[in-house]
């Protein structure tokens, strides 16, 4: 993760077992994206005995999805977020708290 790439199946899938195990019920979302982790996935829950039980797959629009993406600012030294839609800044292009000049990038 430091130098900014994927981490492994394996490790996602860990994360997860840890959590399960604490949780009796909980949501995955955007996971699995491949084969490979339905199978890790399926492992993990029979390890368990437990198994999937719902799915949900929503259709979004693609304009609705461009918009949020461009519409999502962030205060790079603070971290705080804005949605030009939802969570406008009291004066554009700048953060409510610190007054300083964003940066735009893609969550």
């Amino acid at each position: 993760m430091e130098k900014g790439e994927l981490v492994t199946d394996d490790l996602v899938v860990g994360i997860i077992d840890e959590e399960a195990i604490m949780s009796e019920r909980f949501i995955l979302d955007g996971l699995p994206r491949t084969v490979v982790q339905v199978e890790k996935l399926d492992e993990m829950l029979e390890k368990q005995g437990t198994k999937v039980d719902k799915v949900l797959n929503f259709t979004i629009f693609d304009s609705f999805l461009e918009e949020r993406i461009t519409g999502s600012w962030v205060h790079p030294s603070s971290g705080r977020t804005y949605q030009t839609n939802m969570h406008v800044p009291k004066v554009s292009g700048v953060d409510d708290v610190s007054y300083f000049d964003f940066s735009i990038l893609a969550f």
